[in-house]
């Protein structure tokens, strides 16, 4: 089968002819329909860190099921699904605690075993997701990552409530997402980008203010609008010290983004204001679930476009450059 492999670092994915997996007991083969293209890919790409290889990327996925293994109930050939990442084991004490998106026992799709830039990828068959009428295969697979992240982050972890005020930082592929699940959550929601065109998006799909980041006065001034939660979903220096000194006293600053492997602490504002930063990671199978029916009864629209396969590189260099906005599918 066709698949599209990180070689190593620094070096663009290479198309590879590889042989088509089989499900073993528990697994299913899934064709894949779409597979989203998510800025983490870059991390693999660009970062000096050791990892397996040949790998073939893409953690974003959704296709019909091709083939089942020993032992699988639940789902069937032809059915539509969507690939959850983490790709849990379902009996660790991370699975029986509803923590599955920190499963160690994996191994993830497309960051630790075989992806979805493939022609088919194999999972086990728990987290192969149904997926409902009405929702297309390129939304069901950017819900995998561009949705359930920042849905997780907002209702899981940061618990937003109705009548809050949340400042969004960062209007990538999953910041506008998160624009829209802090809407729906009932959350007066602030935007912040440094392209117009990103901030323009942001107003048409649930912002209700935005600030243009290349304007630190505005961004500072937003302090004094105390908002309970400021989501960074971009993670560098600037954004994370930003975030904490704009929250209000008592609030909560969610991280999101992994753009530094550190960033400032900024001790006062903890040990005096009772400001918490809470880390979050992907999400659960039964987030993804609910996240899937919001998209088929259009609560949630995930901006998304296609394009063929083959195109990868092409994307991953466009999203290097910024030029894309909301998130790429690509179709094999």
């Amino acid at each position: 089968m066709r698949a599209w492999r990180f070689v190593g670092p620094h070096h663009p994915l290479e198309r590879q002819e590889i042989e088509q997996p089989h499900p073993g007991p528990g697994e299913v083969l899934i064709r894949v329909r779409a597979a989203g293209v998510c800025h983490s890919d870059l991390h693999i790409l660009e970062s000096p860190a050791p990892r397996a290889t040949p790998l073939t990327l893409g953690h974003e996925g959704a296709g019909t099921i091709e083939e089942i293994g020993p032992g699988v109930s639940g789902v069937q050939p032809g059915q539509m699904v969507a690939v959850f990442g983490p790709n849990s084991c379902g009996d660790c004490r991370f699975c029986r605690r509803n923590e599955e998106n920190l499963c160690p026992h994996g191994p993830s799709v497309g960051l630790r075993a075989d992806g979805t830039y493939a022609e088919f990828v194999r999972c086990r068959a728990r987290n192969a997701i149904p997926v409902p009428e009405g929702v297309t295969p390129a939304q069901a697979a950017v819900a995998t990552d561009a949705v359930l992240t920042p849905y997780h982050a907002l209702r899981g972890v940061a618990r937003v409530q109705a009548g809050e005020t949340v400042v969004v930082i960062g209007l990538g592929g999953l910041g506008m997402n998160g624009v829209e699940i802090a809407r729906l959550l009932g959350a007066f929601v602030i935007a912040v980008d440094l392209q117009p065109e990103k901030l323009t998006y942001a107003l048409a799909h649930g912002a209700h203010e935005v600030v243009d980041g290349r304007d630190p006065a505005a961004v500072q001034a937003l302090a004094a609008r105390e908002p309970d939660v400021v989501a960074d979903f971009v993670g560098v220096e600037e954004t994370l010290r930003t975030a904490q000194q704009i929250v209000r006293p008592g609030g909560r600053v969610q991280l999101v983004g992994l753009g530094s492997v550190s960033a400032p602490l900024l001790t006062y504002r903890y040990g005096a204001q009772q400001v918490s930063t809470l880390g979050s990671f992907w999400g659960t199978s039964e987030e993804l679930r609910q996240v899937l029916a919001l998209i088929a009864h259009g609560a949630i629209q995930p901006p998304v476009t296609t394009e063929p396969l083959d195109n990868v590189n092409d994307v991953l260099d466009r999203l290097r450059r910024g030029e894309v906005q909301g998130r790429i599918a690509l179709i094999p």
